[in-house]
């Protein structure tokens, strides 16, 4: 954290110098977004190592573990009942959303719950339903409220999962509505752990370079 620091020093010094040369150069727009936002007394509780991308949105009551990450222009919205993004290494990608009804059919509450090692794809929408751990949920797929995507599974990129559906482990879905296409091999099966550390990863790199 001291190469941070200095960074975060220099850059303090840079705008003062030009400020005292009148040079409005440093000056940037002033923006009033917030990436992580509380709604009264719903408040996000975010693990330290989080990265929430600074035009991505966390408002609510949201939970996030270890290495977890939501990408530029995502939206996670635990407003109207909670997001439990309880999974390690789970990413939600550009321009993803995740949101909330307040209950769903056969349920008190629509409560999202995402697991470990989870990916959703750009542009992806997740309502109230249950990712259970090792997923992919393809760019711009869409799971709706009550659906359930067992362990190991791959929903394809546009797929439409309709509300209640249950995913079987270990299959790849495609389609809307979303059908059955075929059983993923095990070499499929782990990468889904390997991708979803390696967008955790590259998290990484893009929190080292945003100072405030």
């Amino acid at each position: 954290e001291i190469g941070r620091a200095l960074r975060e020093t220099g850059t303090a010094l840079d705008r003062a110098g030009l400020e005292a040369i009148e040079k409005p150069i440093f000056k940037e727009p002033f923006s009033r977004h917030r990436p992580v936002m509380n709604l009264y007394e719903k408040h996000p509780k975010l693990d330290n190592s989080v990265f929430v991308a600074p035009n991505a949105t966390v408002v609510g009551n949201v939970s996030m573990a270890f290495k977890s990450n939501v990408w530029y222009g995502a939206v996670v919205r635990g407003d109207l009942s909670r997001v439990e993004i309880g999974g390690v290494y789970t990413n939600i990608q550009d321009r993803a959303v995740v949101t909330t009804s307040k209950s769903v059919e056969g349920e008190s509450t629509g409560v999202v719950k995402i697991g470990d090692y989870v990916t959703v794809g750009a542009g992806a929408v997740l309502r109230s339903c249950v990712i259970e751990g090792h997923n992919r949920i393809g760019a711009g797929a869409v799971v709706n409220e009550g659906a359930l995507v067992e362990e190991f599974s791959v929903v394809a990129d546009g797929a439409v999962v309709h509300a209640g559906r249950r995913i079987p482990g270990g299959q790849y879905w495609a389609g809307n509505p979303a059908k059955f296409v075929r059983n993923l091999s095990k070499e499929e099966m782990a990468a889904l752990e390997m991708d979803a550390e390696g967008v955790s990863a590259l998290a990484d790199e893009h929190s080292h370079e945003f100072l405030p």
